[in-house]
């Protein structure tokens, strides 16, 4: 697999990876996490993108994440395309999430953060 390869119709494995390493985890839920990603796409119809997915620990703390993000085994931080309209998108994003089987949503004001942690967790940053 190169990280051009789709792994889902509106998603390549590039949009996931680590920026500074172009290192990523395939945990057992990765293609899970990136479907239910695919599903809230096709049923907003508007382009998501990926903020950041993957990282490492160097990245994540150089950036400032969390200490344990779950974004060193694998999240999201996803948002709409910029312009007229963002903040509706991001609402309309945010509903879909909260009624699939996400584990941790954090609304923060320019994205979402998506994971699939065991106990539901909801935020607002």
């Amino acid at each position: 697999m190169t990280i051009d390869e789709q792994v889902t119709e509106h998603f390549k494995l590039k949009n996931c990876i680590c920026p500074c390493c172009d290192r990523i985890k395939l945990i057992l839920g990765f293609f899970s996490h990136m479907e239910l990603l695919e599903q809230m796409r096709q049923e907003l119809g508007f382009p998501l993108i990926i903020n950041s997915g993957y990282r490492c620990f160097e990245h994540n703390t150089e950036i400032g994440g969390a200490p344990k993000s779950w974004h060193m085994l694998f999240a999201t931080d996803a948002q709409p395309e910029w312009g007229n309209g963002f903040a509706q998108r991001l609402r309309a994003m945010y509903k879909v999430a909260l009624v699939q089987d996400w584990g941790g949503i954090i609304y923060h004001n320019t994205f979402l953060h998506l994971d699939l942690r065991p106990e539901k967790y909801r935020a607002r940053a």
